[in-house]
């Protein structure tokens, strides 16, 4: 591998090990989000859904931030650049681009669902008045989060896969 900054990845592509543990993350919160609404939406385990939720949140929060601390101290544009002619190619900045919509998107709902749930839902959580908001807004935040990790995913093969 070239001698980039920051620690080299374990997926054997030109990206940082922070990059590829974004992958993997990405991968696995969309799989714990799909169980978790099918949890609550199917089963009506709504105690589940919220054990996970909340625990889920905070993990990608901390994930996201020592990500974004790496990009900021490392930068990725040098890893990415070898991909087309020197630097990065307007795809791979298109493809950043349309991430970020999301992403920016996703971190700011997100939050605002789940703590409005743990407000406004009783403990053990039941259906009640708040209902109607969440029922809303929460399958948005869900959609903008797996929208999240899809354009992440395809960031991450544009600009370090080849």
């Amino acid at each position: 591998m070239d001698d980039f900054s920051g620690i080299d990845g374990f997926f054997g592509t030109r990206a940082s090990l922070a990059m590829d543990l974004m992958v993997l993350v990405m991968a696995l919160v969309t799989v714990a989000l799909v169980w978790s609404v099918y949890q609550v939406k199917v089963r009506r385990r709504f105690g589940l859904h919220r054990r996970v939720q909340i625990p889920l949140g905070l993990g990608l929060l901390v994930a996201v931030v020592l990500f974004e601390l790496d990009v900021r101290l490392n930068g990725w544009e040098e890893r990415a650049a070898g991909v087309v002619g020197g630097e990065a190619s307007g795809v791979v900045w298109t493809a950043l681009a349309v991430h970020l919509v999301f992403a920016v998107f996703s971190v700011l709902l997100w939050p605002v669902v789940i703590v409005r749930a743990v407000r406004n839902f009783g403990s053990p959580p039941q259906p009640g008045g708040h209902s109607a908001w969440h029922r809303r807004w929460a399958p948005v935040a869900a959609v903008g989060m797996i929208l999240t990790a899809v354009t992440s995913w395809v960031f991450y093969a544009v600009a370090f896969v080849g």
